[in-house]
């Protein structure tokens, strides 16, 4: 019976320890937000945010001009979903401005948009309906996507120190999706797009 009644202040001691390190926890990840925001960090970092979210917003549209502008109809599908996403990712943000406390405002990246415009420079120049056009939008897109993976990635990064768990992993959902996004635009290129627009090139000097 003695052993019994040990176990039992045994198992109640460890559960108050479990509590105790749990409400720990949660205090320390108070502390890491609260003392985020009282440094210049926290301020980068929602530069940073703010300058992603403009890209994704100018995305949305780019992307779809582009998918009317494709002549390959996986190329086509490729950017409507891609410009799809980009909402989600836009949804996401809005959601991390939430949990910061911090209203995005009008926001603007201006890389993205000499991207964009490297890209509809592209459309108006090369010929319709070719692989070689193509082939210079799928280029112009990557460009993009790259910017985006190299952002969500240096805030994911950044998230991890300011203590924010729930935006480090919406974030982190961007970053595989833009990477996954990225490596199919690669494929399409590799199966369809660049052996076309080799054929068309052999034929134009023969």
């Amino acid at each position: 019976m003695r052993h019994f009644v040990s176990l039992i202040k045994l198992l109640c001691f460890c559960v108050v320890l479990v509590l105790i390190q749990n409400q720990d926890n949660k205090l320390n990840a108070k502390h890491m937000e609260e003392s985020a925001k009282q440094t210049g960090l926290f301020d980068f970092f929602t530069q940073c945010l703010q300058d992603l979210y403009g890209a994704e917003k100018k995305v949305v549209k780019c992307y779809a001009a582009l998918s009317l502008a494709s002549f390959t109809p996986e190329l086509q599908s490729a950017l409507s979903g891609q410009s799809e996403e980009a909402n989600s990712h836009i949804s996401r943000l809005e959601l991390i401005f939430g949990l910061l406390e911090h209203k995005p405002g009008k926001c603007r990246c201006e890389i993205i948009e000499l991207l964009s415009d490297k890209a509809a420079s592209i459309v108006k120049t090369v010929e319709t309906g070719t692989a070689l056009r193509d082939a210079e939008i799928i280029y112009a897109v990557q460009l993009i996507a790259h910017y985006k993976i190299a952002s969500y990635g240096s805030l994911v990064s950044l998230m991890g120190e300011i203590g924010y768990p729930d935006a480090e992993m919406l974030l982190a959902q961007c970053l595989t999706e833009e990477k996954n996004a990225d490596s199919y635009l690669t494929q399409i290129a590799l199966n369809f797009i660049n052996p076309a627009a080799k054929k068309e090139s052999e034929k134009a000097g023969s």
